[in-house]
């Protein structure tokens, strides 16, 4: 009898109360992950919404660009000379910066003294600058005769690089960085001014961007900035254009409003922001007008020196 009631006798106080606080710490340990994890399903949920939203401003801003664009009195369209435009919308806005493809450098079409003096007004030197001319030249054209400066393909196999000049027409700017002694700095630095789309030997300085009008024009760069800032307001107001500076023939051309690259970054109210790239061609007829997308590329925009790419927006 006496062993029976040891065996049921009541545990020490003290174990029941560690067991208890023990439970307690459990509960709580579990309380706040589930808390955290809510949290951050909640913060999760928050960007993407926001994210999608900035990119419905994004593409809204590209809509709203493009049915200007499509006016067919050149007056009425913007000037697409790189300039950027604000534009109020439904929930945020979005900065659309709208270029003509025309005042840009066509890496196909241009011959060796543009684009050497393209890579002059880029401040590389005019050895290096002349050689990638000539390459430029050599890596598109179907022969296999070599350049003065250039590069064929025996020259790109004693480089370790067998895949050797394309001798075809580039596909896409980003082509050039196959181009032999081209180099991501150089490259870089070149890829804002360069087009594979105008399909002229010249630029139209009525939309060239400053950089592109240093390298067809002696003139100093304080003279063409404020032809730059001439040239905007008097389409602002609607006035002809002012004389343009002083271009080479050979490097000139009178064509635009065509083709053009857009980048447009669309900004919620929070402040997410996302954007999209993209290239269109238009026609404008008397009974029909089309829009040919030619280039579209998604991009997050995290500061305003970081673009990511949507493969690296997943990594991150």
């Amino acid at each position: 009898m006496t062993g029976a009631t040891g065996f049921f006798a009541p545990r020490q106080p003290g174990f029941a109360l560690v067991s208890v606080l023990w439970l307690i710490v459990l509960l709580s340990v579990l309380a706040m992950g589930l808390s955290y994890s809510s949290r951050q399903s909640t913060q999760a949920m928050i960007s993407l919404v926001g994210g999608t939203q900035a990119r419905y401003l994004a593409e809204g801003g590209v809509q709203l660009v493009t049915m200007n664009l499509l006016s067919r009195d050149p007056a009425d369209r913007l000037l697409a000379d790189g300039e950027t435009i604000e534009l109020d919308l439904p929930g945020g806005h979005a900065n659309v910066t709208v270029s003509d493809e025309n005042g840009k450098v066509d890496i196909n079409a241009a011959r060796e003294p543009l684009l050497a003096r393209l890579f002059y007004s880029l401040d590389v030197d005019q050895a290096i600058a002349d050689a990638l001319a000539d390459a430029i030249a050599d890596f598109r054209d179907e022969d296999d005769l070599t350049r003065l400066n250039g590069a064929e393909d025996d020259d790109y196999i004693a480089a370790g690089r067998p895949a050797g000049a394309k001798d075809a027409p580039f596909t896409s700017v980003e082509e050039l960085q196959q181009v032999l002694g081209m180099t991501p700095e150089i490259y870089r630095a070149v890829v804002p001014y360069i087009t594979i789309y105008s399909r002229h030997q010249g630029i139209n300085p009525e939309v060239a961007a400053l950089q592109v009008l240093m390298a067809v024009s002696d003139n100093s760069p304080m003279t063409l900035e404020s032809y730059i800032q001439m040239r905007r307001a008097n389409h602002r107001d609607k006035l002809s254009m002012p004389a343009p500076p002083a271009v080479d023939r050979q490097f000139l051309s009178r064509t635009r409003g065509v083709t053009y690259a857009m980048t447009a970054v669309g900004v919620t109210e929070a402040g997410q922001q996302s954007g999209i790239s993209t290239t269109i061609r238009l026609r404008r007829g008397r009974n029909r007008m089309s829009i040919e997308t030619i280039d579209w590329h998604p991009f997050i925009e995290r500061n305003s020196n970081e673009v990511i790419s949507p493969a690296a927006a997943h990594d991150h």
